[in-house]
């Protein structure tokens, strides 16, 4: 990285504060603890480390009051023919965050306060041999939901916690690729820079056990195909209730649910859902009475499920859509070339069309007379129909390679767990070949790929 032409400057933050900031996709900002304790999300600043940020809207915020040391560089990225990834550091630009300010207003003592819940929770549980909380996390879009998570699951980490944290987001891809379902044990420090590793691919190369658990919903809404996000989180629910059963740390630890922007009628029969799949005992409506006071009217006959009301952080913003489209093309490209921290170099491979088993997942597009005797339009959203023509339509696409041998009936291919994905750059229909980019080097561990909604044009 290229040195600062300018010193540093420095901020100073007094006891219960918290610097908020937004960085752009194309710059890198880098702040440094110089004295007292500060924390991102829950997770701990060291002292003298240097973290850097892009494309971020973060907070640090500190108990005791610190010092941060802040820099900011322009920054950019080369792929030559072998498609490897060059991150080109610029100049020092000054102070020109997107947006930067510092609150002494914050909702980090109730924030606390829940995590102190929660704990006692825990401990009654070790004590009992029973199970640890289940927590659900809900709220519109753009709440803070995500960053609520993370927090909780870090303060768990820090007092010696291994708590399952569940991505129900299918928009965004907090623990891999958008689109998925997805579990994670949290046995090590969340990443200040990165979250959870960002990428399967990441964590794999750096032999993390966050290696998270996936099921590949292929849409961003949930709202797209309800059966289908019912069918997948209920597969995902179950194998979480199996580790919670045979896992003595994580049975305490319980699990920690973050969900998407469910607050339709849609969203409360997911939210209904998810309870009944996870046998969530709390429930945390963030930044929205009215949810709160349907969840407490629809939950009344379940007096196992503690219905808690918490305050958004005045230094959540909502993000807009381009906001949103750029956030997924990182997470993708993320999951090939890596991050600034872990270079990852993807292959170029070409493969046989008729070696791979393509599905999508079938569509009602006739009325219900009009369908097979026998089927209906709900079994066709948890159905998959093979592509054997046209296979102009994989151009471009994110392809999950599902995690199933031969033995698998059709049936139950969409139940089966994410070995990972590929990304296809060409298609060649009169040779019948694909040219794809792959993690790994060689032959596809599977041949049973899934077709999702998820398009992307490598840069």
């Amino acid at each position: 990285m290229a040195s600062a032409a300018e010193p540093p400057r420095t901020i100073e933050l007094d006891s219960d504060h918290e610097f908020r900031f937004e960085v752009e996709f194309n710059k890198n900002i880098t702040i440094k603890l110089l004295k007292g304790t500060a924390e991102v999300f829950g997770t701990e600043l060291a002292i003298g480390v240097t973290y850097t940020f892009t494309g971020r809207k973060a907070a640090v915020y500190t108990w005791h009051g610190c010092t941060l040391e802040i820099s900011f560089f322009y920054y950019y990225y080369r792929i030559d023919e072998y498609h490897s990834i060059t991150y080109i550091s610029g100049d020092y630009i000054g102070g020109d965050f997107l947006v930067e300010y510092t609150a002494n207003e914050t909702p980090m003592t109730s924030y606390l306060n829940t995590h102190l819940a929660l704990q006692q929770m825990r401990e009654n549980a070790k004590q009992f041999n029973d199970q640890g909380p289940r927590v659900l996390v809900i709220g519109p879009h753009d709440v803070g939901k995500s960053s609520l998570c993370t927090l909780l699951a870090s303060y768990a980490l820090r007092q010696g916690q291994k708590p399952i944290y569940v991505s129900l987001d299918t928009s965004e891809g907090s623990i891999t690729m958008p689109g998925t379902v997805s579990a994670t044990n949290i046995s090590t420090i969340i990443d200040v820079e990165e979250g959870f590793g960002a990428s399967a691919t990441t964590a794999a190369s750096l032999g993390s056990s966050t290696m998270p658990l996936a099921y590949y919903y292929g849409y961003e809404n949930p709202a797209e195909n309800v059966n289908l996000f019912k069918l997948v989180t209920s597969r995902l629910a179950y194998t979480v209730k199996c580790r919670l059963a045979a896992d003595d740390e994580s049975r305490t630890s319980g699990c920690i649910i973050d969900t998407a922007g469910l607050i339709d009628s849609v969203g409360y029969d997911l939210i209904q859902h998810v309870i009944t799949e996870f046998n969530v005992n709390v429930v945390v409506c963030l930044g929205h009475e009215r949810l709160y006071s349907d969840m407490t009217r629809i939950l009344k006959d379940k007096p196992s499920v503690q219905v808690v009301k918490l305050s958004k952080s005045g230094g959540v913003v909502e993000r807009d859509k381009q906001f949103k489209n750029q956030l997924q093309r990182s997470k993708i490209q993320e999951y090939f070339y890596g991050t600034l921290k872990c270079d990852l170099s993807p292959y170029s491979i070409i493969v046989n069309i008729q070696d791979m088993d393509i599905w999508r997942v079938g569509e009602a597009m006739a009325p219900s007379s009009a369908l097979p005797l026998g089927m209906d339009s709900k079994s066709t959203e948890t159905s998959v129909v093979k592509v054997d023509s046209s296979y102009e339509m994989c151009l471009h696409s994110i392809m999950a390679i599902l995690n199933a041998d031969n033995t698998v009936p059709e049936s139950k291919l969409l139940e089966t767990n994410i070995a990972g994905f590929i990304y296809v750059s060409d298609v060649d229909e009169e040779r019948k070949k694909m040219t794809i980019l792959s993690p790994a080097p060689g032959r596809l561990p599977r041949k049973h790929l899934l077709l999702g909604s998820f398009k992307w044009l490598e840069a």
